[in-house]
């Protein structure tokens, strides 16, 4: 789910800010496919098989949250469950085929993704950055993309 442009925008700024504390970041990655989202469905085979039903939809950002990996930390906002966007997930969840168990309604943690391999011991200064930022404003859900990684290309689904 691709996100207006002030909301897009105010994700865009938590990246440079952790990059400017020489933290790993998304604002490091090029190209047109690199932009904050929420991933609804993940996996190694998806297989879109129907178009899910979209409408634009408000979104509101909520707390950083860590996920453990032995690379590092995983650090991402939170995003808070309207039942819009539980909708929206069940229509996504019944079009495709593949995804990861943990995508799967019940088991999915909608988040946005700042940053990848943050060292633990540099998660403090990630999450002062953050907070020095202010909160971040509510938005709204204005696309759906598929993203190919074998062959690495986007398709606009729906919005723009």
């Amino acid at each position: 789910m691709t996100f207006d442009d002030e909301l897009d925008a105010a994700v865009r700024t938590r990246w440079r800010a952790l990059a400017d504390l020489g933290l790993p970041s998304l604002a490091s990655h090029q190209g047109a496919s690199n932009r904050p989202h929420v991933t609804l469905a993940a996996g190694t085979t998806l297989d879109l098989a129907a178009r899910p039903d979209f409408a634009p939809i408000v979104v509101r950002l909520g707390a950083p949250v860590l996920f453990a990996r032995r690379s590092g930390a995983v650090l991402a906002l939170g995003v808070v469950p309207s039942t819009e966007l539980l909708h929206l997930h069940r229509g996504v969840a019944d079009a495709v085929t593949g995804a990861f168990d943990h995508t799967e309604p019940r088991s999915w943690t909608p988040h946005v993704t700042l940053s990848r391999r943050l060292p633990w011991e540099r998660t403090g200064a990630a999450l002062e950055a953050l907070a020095s930022l202010g909160p971040l404003p509510d938005g709204r859900i204005l696309g759906l993309r598929f993203w190919n990684g074998d062959t690495r290309t986007v398709t606009d689904l729906l919005g723009p």
